[in-house]
């Protein structure tokens, strides 16, 4: 049965939202979904790279938070140990549910969260009307699909351009533990510094640079997962 329900007045009058200051529902999850605006900014905390869907072979833009699956070195119950907090994060409970038919979109929420109830936090409805609250969520929420279609355009160039290939990183920490993460994708440099003039054009001048360079980069934040997995040992 699913959770995720359109927020109607009607039913959901009497709801209210908690603050969610840990991001509660990150706990246990190895990965956080991106956009191509926050690159440069997640780059200085996570590695930003790739996830390819296997049953549509769709490719998405992730943040690594931990070295497998179950694991999300920055959750902690006192609070995020991140200097940045990806964006998808920020947005829970909240949902778009596009129809493709008509393109069409219902503000949705998942009504599973702990985060619901009916006693505290801030409410959705006033006499029947959205609190102002409730729209800016909806308006963050909008805001972040276009990004996100934004994003899927820039995954489009890269594969077209034939700049993503599969990263395996395989760490040994001091204690001799092995870690070895498979499935993931990344932004080949050595491909990127054999283009030819008019792609590298084609991505100067659609902005496309920054977030490319912003990935690279990226990979070296590895190391802050492997910090903070051995500090909580």
């Amino acid at each position: 049965m699913t959770t995720i329900q359109a927020i109607d007045k009607n039913k959901h009058n009497n709801l209210k939202v908690s603050a969610n200051p840990t991001l509660l529902q990150s706990e246990g999850r190895h990965f956080a979904p991106l956009v191509v605006q926050e690159f440069v900014a997640a780059s200085q905390d996570y590695p930003v790279v790739f996830v390819k869907d296997s049953d549509t072979g769709q490719f998405k833009a992730i943040a690594l938070l931990g070295l497998k699956p179950g694991e999300n070195e920055f959750y902690s119950p006192q609070g995020w140990r991140g200097n940045y907090t990806p964006e998808a994060l920020t947005l829970y409970p909240f949902l778009i549910s596009q129809n493709k038919d008509d393109d069409s979109a219902i503000l949705c929420f998942d009504s599973a969260s702990p985060l619901i109830n009916e006693t505290q936090g801030q409410a959705l409805f006033e006499q029947e009307a959205e609190t102002p609250w409730l729209q800016e969520q909806g308006e963050r929420v909008v805001q972040y699909v276009e990004k996100s279609q934004m994003t899927d355009q820039f995954i489009k160039m890269l594969l077209d351009f034939e700049l993503v290939s599969p990263q395996s990183l395989s760490l040994t920490l001091e204690d001799n533990e092995e870690y070895t993460l498979n499935g993931l994708y990344a932004i080949d440099e050595n491909k990127l510094n054999q283009l030819d003039d008019d792609k590298f054009n084609q991505l100067r001048k659609t902005g496309a640079l920054t977030p490319i360079y912003a990935s690279l980069i990226s990979m070296q934040r590895i190391h802050n997962i492997v910090r903070l997995k051995l500090a909580t040992k």
